[in-house]
């Protein structure tokens, strides 16, 4: 009976250390200067804006062979059932992964974000997972 609720006590404390540690990045994803964006949504022409007016250290491509790497943008919606469910607002998830030419998976997030009145949830979200892109990647030291 002890071992179960010191185990018990040591799992509850040490689940959330683990749930709360980043993945370390893939040290690839310095190499990668060009992507092209993949996805016809709106979360994909966030990131294909963002990277088009040279807010991160990447090189938009207008081409997958011409790319460094594939960023495929992924977005799934569903209805708000609060306050704002009934003017069409809903929740959010995009996801985003990188793929290098080699068919290497170096880089994949998701974010949630909600509509909001004159906001789209989607390209909040997508922002947010573009400029974690760009933190990962150390753009900021790159751009020097």
């Amino acid at each position: 009976m002890k071992r179960a609720v010191i185990l018990s006590v040591v799992l509850s404390l040490a689940i959330p250390l683990w749930a709360g540690k980043k993945d370390d990045v893939d040290p690839r994803l310095a190499h990668v200067k060009s992507i092209f964006v993949k996805g016809n949504n709106q979360a994909a022409d966030k990131a294909r804006e963002i990277l088009r007016k040279g807010k991160t250290c990447f090189a938009l491509a207008s081409n997958p062979d011409e790319a460094d790497a594939v960023l495929e943008m992924a977005d799934s919606a569903t209805p708000d059932t609060g306050i704002f469910g009934s003017m069409g607002a809903r929740h959010n998830v995009v996801s985003g992964t990188l793929t290098l030419k080699s068919g290497d998976l170096i880089w994949s997030r998701s974010e949630r974000f909600s509509d909001a009145p004159l906001m789209s949830g989607a390209k909040t979200a997508a922002d947010i997972l573009i400029h974690e892109l760009a933190k990962d990647a150390d753009c900021k030291k790159r751009k020097k």
